[in-house]
């Protein structure tokens, strides 16, 4: 490109000590213009989403397009209508701080993303969004009976470790089991839908019925 330059430069040099005259060839600009970035506070798939909370994160394009990817996912898990009216009321949330599990749930507040953590494989808003309707769209809330059982007899029959995160609390147990069950896979306890299945088929068919009408899914999908 330099040497281009140059030699257009004493080309010209050239023909006007000559006197003859000479139309410079059109240059593409060294560099493109700057191609605009979106907004960090937009609409998508019936979610508002706040995002300016990452705007220091990454180029906001990147962060806009991490967060639709999560929200695609949570579109695919094929939730049922008035689950996803409950989960489009929460407020979706974005930050930049890093930590062993930065992403996260807080009544009245909503869900935050951190969008440096985010990966398009793996639903991590869905698991938010989980905590966010285990408190907001179960009968009882975080006190909902049937989740309180079903951890019980999950710490009771010792399958897992009790360090496992499914083990801490009725909305951990909640949110790590819905996740299997509606994804297939992922990586935390009770790691697969036909792990909950075998070990836990009571809960199973709940959630079977809360999601499904009791139809119960059989096919994985990806990890969270």
């Amino acid at each position: 490109m330099i040497r281009r330059i140059v030699a257009l430069a004493l080309a010209a040099f050239c023909l006007a000590a000559s006197g003859e005259t000479w139309a410079a060839p059109f240059l593409p600009p060294l560099f493109g213009a700057a191609k605009p970035q979106p907004s960090l506070v937009f609409d998508y798939q019936g979610w508002r989403v706040d995002a300016s909370g990452a705007a220091k994160a990454q180029r906001p394009a990147k962060t806009v397009k991490a967060i639709r990817a999560q929200i695609d996912l949570v579109q695919r898990a094929g939730l049922p209508q008035a689950v996803l009216q409950v989960m489009r009321a929460v407020p979706v949330t974005a930050a930049t701080g890093l930590s062993p599990d930065p992403n996260g749930y807080v009544r009245g507040r909503g869900v935050t993303l951190h969008v440096k953590d985010l990966d398009d494989k793996r639903p991590v808003l869905l698991r938010l969004l989980l905590y966010a309707y285990e408190d907001q769209g179960l009968p009882g809330g975080g006190a909902n009976p049937d989740v309180a059982r079903f951890r019980q007899a999950a710490a009771a029959e010792h399958v897992w470790p009790k360090t496992a995160a499914m083990l801490r609390s009725d909305a951990d147990y909640f949110a790590m089991t819905a996740s299997a069950y509606l994804v297939g896979a992922i990586t935390r306890e009770p790691y697969t839908r036909a792990n909950l299945r075998r070990t836990q088929p009571d809960a199973y068919q709940w959630l079977a019925r809360l999601f499904d009408g009791g139809r119960a899914r059989v096919s994985a999908r990806a990890l969270s």
